[in-house]
């Protein structure tokens, strides 16, 4: 009768045990999937591979996710491989953490997101495939007025972003781009009107004075969106009625 007694007892304990490991556990994946988040493939110079297992091995990949593409981060407990879910392949899977931005839990800077307008380029503006300057690369390209969202800005030079226009991802030289709360003075934008002009006020490819670079006319009493006043003299604007932006002197808009 005893020994029946405390065979209960010791079947009890076990289970109170196991349910006691139960709940760390789930407290513990809750604390490591708590800093999940959706984030953006991006920096890859082919695809990022998602994997059975948190290891490097051709014989594990089981999908190929691209610049661009996001996936909703479910468990980051491993330093160097996340455990993800991809909406596009409709599967879960480890990916290199290396090669993801954004969802608030990495240090890329990727709280910078906005939207940018491509600014004082001289042709256009190279979308590319890799932060470097190289023809080889390029995959698109924007032209002056054109906007783009920012998805990182972890690069000093070049950052990543995707452009509606052409419905791709890539890397684009920084120095073109002004707004999304930068320190242009993008914050400025409002209508103006073209005023005091003698013959006409030249819409310009570029800030300076120079008969080159004008292509289009504005008159007085025609307006204009103003985009950026990051130089002090020509400000970057749109024109409605030319259907194009470009730099005119901020001296004949009122």
């Amino acid at each position: 009768m005893e020994k029946r007694k405390i065979f209960k007892r010791s079947i009890v304990m076990v289970l109170v045990l196991t349910m006691l490991a139960g709940v760390m556990m789930i407290v513990n994946v809750n604390t490591v999937q708590a800093q999940g988040g959706t984030y953006t493939v991006t920096g890859t110079k082919h695809y990022l591979a998602l994997r059975t297992a948190p290891a490097y091995d051709s014989r594990n990949e089981i999908g190929k996710l691209y610049n661009g593409e996001t996936v909703t981060v479910q468990d980051t407990s491993n330093k160097t491989y996340w455990y993800v879910y991809s909406p596009k392949l409709g599967k879960s899977g480890y990916v290199n953490k290396k090669y993801l931005s954004g969802g608030g839990g990495n240090s890329n800077n990727s709280g910078s997101y906005g939207n940018y307008t491509v600014t004082g380029t001289k042709n256009y503006l190279a979308l590319r495939t890799a932060p470097a300057y190289d023809s080889r690369n390029e995959i698109g390209k924007l032209y002056n007025g054109e906007t783009v969202t920012v998805q990182d800005t972890s690069n000093g030079t070049y950052w990543y972003v995707y452009s509606p226009k052409l419905g791709k991802s890539g890397y684009v030289n920084k120095r073109y781009l002004s707004g999304g709360g930068s320190s242009n003075n993008s914050g400025s934008y409002g209508t103006y009107t073209v005023r005091g002009t003698t013959n006409y006020l030249a819409l310009r490819t570029a800030p300076a004075y120079d008969s080159r670079n004008e292509i289009g006319r504005l008159y007085n009493g025609e307006t204009v969106t103003v985009q950026n006043k990051g130089n002090g003299t020509y400000w970057y604007v749109y024109s409605p009625k030319l259907g194009m932006s470009g730099y005119v002197n901020s001296k004949y808009l009122g």
